[in-house]
């Protein structure tokens, strides 16, 4: 069972009787037991006495067992998914009748930094942890930049939470070849989007489960025909993993700075020195603004770009970004046309250094 954090995620208990209730919720990272003790102790009173519902919305105490201040970028591996990125959750339920709590059952799962739309009702669930679109996607793609030893040319992966017996499959777009493997049983991974020596043709791949029926599937094509030199984009997804895509048609980098500006009074009178000026600024700093083009997309290409938009964490170039831009219109395909997106990202950091 997949938890999305960014929604909230509501454990209802209605028991006959009941006074009121509890929950018991323990937190924790990686693949170890759960701890002895709750990280926290919920409770509530019944509102009324023809009312006997108690609700809790479990999603703010999840959030803070997830971080992204990693980010993956696999080339020929399939890795376990980074332990920060998502948290497992387990939930004792309790009732309160005279005064005494009775245990009534346990909800486990895996928790994302993902969230659910308004239309999906509250506590969606994937019925399968796969945590990207089906559908067809593009990569960067240049023969002189070899993904093996440049990042910024990997295609990226799909994180998913396998059941027993899984394999994937890739298919070149080419030749029709395929290559297969196992997934690890019952584990979050990393799987390739595309398969090493397919990345000049591209391919399908297939998640099947241990009866070879396909679960999921989706189509990663190289873009061949870039004039400029694409920005790289990574950003969390709507299932609260890492998702990789590029911007491919012209960008523009500008700065602007701030400051804040006093009255200088002048080091000496009525002979004052005229290379002092009567200004200064003082607190100085800048921040850098990127513009992109999406080059032409199909409609398809809309679903993509409302997750960006939606995302809280998004790195350009392999640099922190927020998105500046607030609104677009999704267009629909008219007459077969195709559609270019422009978006503005301001990088999240001062041009002169700052930390402290």
């Amino acid at each position: 069972m997949g938890i999305f954090a960014r929604s909230p995620y509501i454990i209802t208990i209605n028991e006959a009787s009941q006074e009121g209730s509890k929950i018991d919720l323990f937190l924790w990272n990686g693949t170890g037991a759960a701890p002895a003790s709750p990280q926290y102790t919920l409770s509530k009173l019944i509102p009324a006495t023809n009312n006997l519902n108690t609700y809790y919305n479990i999603s703010p105490y999840i959030r803070e067992y997830i971080t992204w201040n990693t980010r993956q970028t696999p080339y020929n591996t399939y890795s376990a998914l980074n332990t920060e990125q998502w948290c497992n959750v387990k939930v004792n339920r309790y009732k309160l009748s005279s005064g005494v709590y009775t245990f009534l059952d346990t909800i486990s799962g895996k928790a994302f930094d993902g969230f659910g739309y308004y239309e999906e009702g509250y506590n969606p669930a994937l019925t399968y942890d796969i945590l990207h679109e089906e559908g067809t996607f593009y990569y960067a793609y240049d023969s002189n930049y070899d993904p093996s030893s440049n990042i910024d040319y990997r295609a990226g992966f799909v994180a998913l939470n396998s059941g027993t017996g899984w394999t994937y499959k890739y298919t070149n777009l080419n030749t029709g070849a395929t290559n297969t493997g196992s997934i690890t049983n019952s584990s979050l991974r990393e799987v390739l989007r595309v398969y090493p020596s397919y990345y000049a043709a591209g391919n399908k791949l297939e998640i099947l489960n241990s009866s070879n029926t396909v679960l999921w599937t989706a189509t990663f094509k190289p873009n061949l025909n870039c004039r400029y030199e694409p920005v790289l984009c990574d950003f969390v997804n709507k299932y609260g993993a890492w998702q990789r895509t590029w911007f491919y048609a012209a960008s523009n980098n500008s700065i602007s700075y701030e400051n804040t500006e006093y009255n200088l009074m002048q080091s000496s009178f009525p002979n004052y020195n005229t290379l002092e000026g009567q200004r200064k600024v003082f607190n100085t700093n800048g921040k850098k603004t990127i513009k992109v083009n999406t080059d032409w997309v199909d409609e398809s290409y809309n679903e993509l770009l409302q997750q960006l938009m939606l995302s809280e964490r998004i790195l350009i170039n392999n640099y922190p970004a927020k998105l500046n831009t607030k609104a677009t219109e999704l267009f629909k395909n008219i007459n077969q046309k195709l559609i270019n997106y422009q978006l503005e990202f301001d990088f999240a950091y001062d041009i002169i250094n700052s930390v402290i």
